[in-house]
């Protein structure tokens, strides 16, 4: 849709990009020197915040991160219910 004084740019499709599966943001690590969250996906600087997502990788290592967004998903949301509730803080 253009409106006067625009020019008309062509057709526009978001079929290229339903399977793009973009990655990073939040990259997970061992140290808060070179990363954003721990193991579990917890913030290094507030320990209750968790990002869980594809936003943990530092590049998408295959064609669907769905996966290991889903174990990682598992994996955090056990170390919340037996270890993080039990003594909020830090897990690393």
């Amino acid at each position: 849709m253009t409106t006067p004084g625009d020019r008309a740019l062509g057709d526009y499709s978001i079929v290229p990009y339903q399977s793009t599966h973009n990655t990073g943001g939040a990259v997970m690590g061992r140290s808060p020197r070179d990363s954003v969250v721990n193991r579990y996906l917890q913030s290094w600087d507030v320990s209750n915040v968790f990002v869980v997502g594809a936003s943990a990788f530092p590049h998408n290592s295959a064609y669907n991160p769905t996966g290991p967004v889903g174990a990682l998903a598992c994996w955090v949301a056990d170390a919340i219910r037996t270890r993080y509730r039990q003594r909020p803080g830090a897990l690393v």
